[in-house]
Parts: structure tokens; sequence; C-alpha cells
């Protein structure tokens, strides 16, 4: 039978619950990632799968279900050592989170489910060694050439086009340009999973890459051709679907071309100075009884949105349950806030963004309009032993980082929604 990977990356009650669920916790094996062993949202969901499982808070109990993915000397690998867990896999203490891909945080659990670590690691060889030439035939170096240099001309929006199957690694490039540039006011704002526009709905703020198979070639040609011809920088890249380790290579090729760009830009890649303002905050209301979020009309909010002025761009950022239905409604809500105003949109759910884009929102360019939307919902489940609860611990993340945009300079309009998201977004979109 097929082994099922699932990356839980929120904190909303609901989707907790779901996925509990649906799962055979005594046959399920939970890696907890964390490079600094003190994250909150892997340490919490612990502690919940844990206690559900057991029913209470023995941690040496099925130790065997968990494995520990932390650098070395952190607490979490003092637990791992105590026998918390399973096993601990040490990772890289000198490579940043976002480009661990290719290291023990993403390696472990490809190879849980089956796929072949040895060809990963050739794929993203024969990617280093093209990428050693000082020449133009490097084509780490043209990547981040090409970025920078549409950057620094005022192309500071990165679109990503890729064919569908590749969405899920268009996320991961958000996490890597994002964290890495997005400082000192200045940064790429990656724009990926965005809805198809006319190509003169594209304002002159856009730089665009074009990630093709051999599958989509004839599908992307056209509209590559109609961007370069309305004077929009296009590079395009293209992958073969004959091997799916190829995008090994492609790992290597982004976090190359990422430092590479960086430097041109005068910015340093391997920092994240302003994300940790976030979480002080966060625990900070936390400590309090109640959490508040002041919060504005959904139409008030949007008309907002929509009298923002050119560079800029609007930032979607949704503390809510994931679905494909929510997922959908937004992308209707970025297509129409692209066509009534010509500015680029970019989408996380939270607390996911927290630890990719969330950088750029405070370190990168101060001209973001952010609609941060919320729950309105009553449900949550208590972190055990936590003191607070999923529920609390994601108002206070988004209650937390509302704050600290505002104060780097951003413009924030929370929005709560009720209990039916989806539709709110659509009709508040269609209104547009």
């Amino acid at each position: 039978p097929s082994i099922r990977l699932h990356a839980l990356d929120t904190v909303t009650p609901a989707k907790i619950s779901e996925i509990s669920g649906r799962l055979d916790l005594s046959k399920t094996l939970f890696f907890v990632s964390s490079k600094s062993g003190t994250t909150v949202e892997p340490l919490s969901l612990e502690a919940y799968f844990r206690s559900a499982m057991t029913g209470d808070s023995d941690l040496s109990a099925n130790r065997r279900n968990f494995i520990a993915l932390t650098d070395a000397g952190t607490p979490l690998s003092d637990r791992a050592r105590a026998g918390e867990f399973g096993t601990w896999v040490s990772t890289p203490e000198n490579v940043g989170g976002r480009f661990s891909a290719l290291s023990a945080f993403g390696m472990m659990p490809a190879a849980a489910i089956g796929l072949n670590i040895r060809e990963f690691a050739e794929s993203a060889g024969r990617m280093a060694q093209k990428c050693q030439p000082d020449s133009a035939s490097n084509p780490g170096l043209e990547l981040g050439a090409f970025m920078a240099s549409n950057a620094l001309a005022g192309r500071d929006k990165l679109t990503l086009l890729t064919a569908p199957e590749f969405s899920s690694f268009g996320m991961w490039v958000d996490q890597l340009l994002a964290e890495s540039t997005g400082k000192n006011g200045k940064g790429l704002v990656p724009v990926t999973g965005e809805p198809t526009l006319a190509t003169d709905q594209y304002a002159n703020d856009r730089q665009f890459v074009v990630f093709e198979t051999e599958d989509t070639s004839l599908d992307f040609e056209g509209k590559s051709q109609e961007l370069e011809g309305a004077g929009h920088p296009v590079l395009n890249i293209k992958m073969p679907t004959s091997n799916k380790y190829d995008i090994a290579g492609e790992f290597f090729r982004w976090q190359f071309a990422t430092a590479i760009a960086a430097s041109l830009m005068g910015i340093y890649p391997f920092d994240q100075p302003d994300v940790e303002m976030s979480k002080v905050k966060s625990r900070e209301l936390l400590s309090h009884s109640a959490i508040d979020i002041d919060t504005v009309e959904m139409k008030h909010a949007l008309d907002t949105a929509s009298a923002a002025k050119s560079p800029g761009y609007v930032a979607i950022v949704a503390f809510l349950p994931e679905s494909p239905a929510l997922t959908a409604a937004f992308s209707l809500l970025r297509k129409n806030i692209s066509i009534n105003t010509g500015r680029a949109t970019t989408f996380g759910y939270g607390p996911r963004y927290l630890h990719s884009t969330g950088q750029l929102y405070k370190g990168g360019p101060q001209n973001a309009t952010v609609l941060g939307f919320v729950s309105g919902k009553d449900d949550d489940l208590a972190v055990p032993a936590a003191g607070f609860t999923f529920g609390q611990l994601t108002e206070a993340q988004a209650g937390g980082d509302f704050i600290v945009m505002t104060e780097c300079g951003q413009t924030v309009l929370p929005i709560r929604l009720g209990n039916d998201p989806a539709r709110e977004i659509v009709t508040a979109a269609k209104e547009l």
C-alpha cells in the first residue's frame, strides 16, 4: 500500500481535528521538525498527537512513532537523547531552514514515503556542477542575475508561472526568495499561485520566470511571447517530466540563484532579522487572558486596497483552515484585485507564511496593503500542558503579526469572517 505524507504546518483547530480524524495514529510516523528545537507550532502539534495516542502526558510512550529532526544541542535533541523519541536525526547547523530541502528536513520524509534519496542527490549534484563555471552557461548565475537586474530596475515582483503539478514548488520558491531577500526595505516579492491575467493587466513592476515541462511547453510558449512582446522580462526554465527527481536540481539552482541575486542587490541572504519580532509579540499576547484583534469591515478593507497605488502590492494572509474551496475563493479575490488595481497580489495561510513571506512583509519594501483574515468560528482544541489552546495560539500569532507589520510600515487591515468564509470571500470578490 502507498504511504501518505501530510505536511501539517497549521495550528488552526478545525484543520488539526480533520487530519487527526483521518489518521490511524498507531500506524502514523510523526516527524517533529524544528531547526531551533523550540518552534511553537511543531511542539504544540507533537504534544497534541502524543496525548491523543496515549491519553496522558507520558512522553516516552509510543516514542517509536516520533522522530526528532533538529540541530545538535537544541532542547528537542536533548529530549530525544533522554529517550522521548524513536530516534533523533541531526540536521546541519550551518544551513538555514529555507535552504534545507536537500538536507534531512526534506530527505527524511521523502525516504519514508519510498523515494530514492540517491537519485535526489545525483540530480542536485549534476546541477551543482553546472553552477560552477563563471560564465553565461551557468544556470544559477543566469537566474540570479536575471532576478536581481530586473529588481534593481524597479521590477521587484518576481512572478512565477508553473505547470499545475509544480504549484507546491511555487510555495517553496515563495519562502526561499521572500525570507532571503526581504530586508532593509528591499527585496524580491515572489508572486506565485496567481490566477492567470491578460497580458495588459500586468504592471511594469513585474518580471516573469516561466517554469515549464516538456509536456506543457506549448501551453506556455504563447504566453511567454505575449509577455515579451509587451516589454516584460521573461526567463524560461524547462524541466523534463521523465524524471521526477530532477526537482532536486531545481532546488539547488534556485538556492544558488537566490544567494547570487541577494548579493547583487546588496542583501545578506542567510539571516531573517525581523521574524523574531512577531514571535515575541505573539508570546506577549498569549500571556493575556483575552486576545482582541481590532478588525474592519470587508468592504472598507477592499476599498482601501483598491485605492492604493503601485508599485505596491496586496498581501493576503489567512489564519483559517485551509481547503480547496477557500483557496479557490482567495484566488478569485486575487484576480479581481489585480484587474481593478493593476497591483500584484501574494497569498499565504497562517501560520505557514510567518516562516516565509513573513520576513518580507516586515523587512522588505514598505508598500504592501495587507488583508489579514481571521476566523469567527467558535472551534478549539487544548494544547496539552501548555496553558493555552490552538485557537488562542492562532489568534495570538495573527494579532502579533498584524501589530508588527503595522509597526514596520505596512497598511494592515484585519477582517474577521463568519461560518462560511469561502462564500463571504467570493461574494466580496464579485462586488469589486
